[in-house]
């Protein structure tokens, strides 16, 4: 029987965009001051680490393994853009969880989604998703999705290969490489060092087009349920700034007046 991948991918804003944004000033927060007043002026894109998870599957068919993929995301109804990328990249199937209210939850509301989702499918073995997303950088939908499916867990992944019995993993620690074998069902948590991310065909985008993701309804995959954070207030930090050039005829000279301005600034004891 052929392994059953998930690959779970969430759209987020275009870092770079919201970067620049909030640089000039031109990031503004809703009346409620609880998210932000983007519009369509800032791209929405896949999360690169969930992208990197997709990757990590293909390459796990790559190396000969029977197996099928599907691409699950949660949000309105541009996230299927998403879904779009991973058909073209070469998932076989793809499930939409309609929710409106996914640009608000917190981390475990969209673990639990997706875990309701899996479930659903009924024969998932192994779930893949990004370390963490690149909106809030909080990485914890991968430890509550595995607890609540009660699955294994593997962190941080840099390589992820199939096995007899399961799935071995080379995982990034502090200390160097780690290699971990876990058995299915598993959900592991892919890094940037697994690499870049391959590009989709001409013909990948083509097929895309065509397929429909499937789509479940949030409110009857968790009827009433709710997070477990609430946003107070979002707001854009207000930054300041001075650059001051160090000018000289020479660089000795403006090595050494860079020198007296930091230790002017106390950055630096005399010299």
């Amino acid at each position: 029987m052929a392994m059953h991948i998930v690959v779970a991918a969430k759209q987020v804003l275009d870092p770079e965009g919201v970067n620049s944004y909030a640089l000039w000033g031109r990031l503004t927060v809703d009346e409620t001051q609880r998210s932000f007043t983007v519009g369509d002026v800032i791209p929405r894109i896949i999360n690169a680490y969930d992208e990197q998870a997709m990757e990590a599957a293909l390459r796990i068919r790559d190396s000969g393994v029977d197996c099928r993929i599907t691409a699950l995301t949660v949000g309105g109804g541009a996230a299927t853009d998403v879904l779009k990328r991973c058909l073209a990249m070469g998932a076989e199937d793809a499930v939409h969880v309609d929710d409106t209210e996914s640009d608000r939850a917190d981390g475990f509301r969209t673990a639990a989604l997706l875990a309701a989702a899996v479930r659903k499918m009924g024969d998932v073995d192994l779930v893949l998703c990004g370390r963490q997303g690149s909106d809030y950088d909080q990485g914890t939908v991968p430890g509550v999705l595995a607890e609540l499916l009660d699955a294994a867990l593997v962190t941080v992944a840099a390589d992820v290969r199939a096995t007899e019995d399961g799935v071995q993993v080379v995982r990034v620690t502090p200390q160097g490489l780690e290699t971990v074998e876990a058995t299915l069902p598993a959900v592991v948590s892919v890094s940037n060092e697994i690499g870049v991310a391959r590009a989709p065909s001409a013909r990948g985008m083509l097929d895309a087009r065509r397929k429909k993701p499937a789509v479940y309804d949030s409110a009857e995959l968790l009827t009433g349920a709710g997070g477990g954070v609430e946003v107070v207030r979002v707001f854009v930090p207000d930054v300041q700034g001075h650059c001051e050039m160090i000018e000289g005829d020479t660089p000795a000279e403006r090595a050494s007046r860079l020198l007296d301005a930091l230790a002017k600034a106390g950055v630096l004891g005399g010299h």
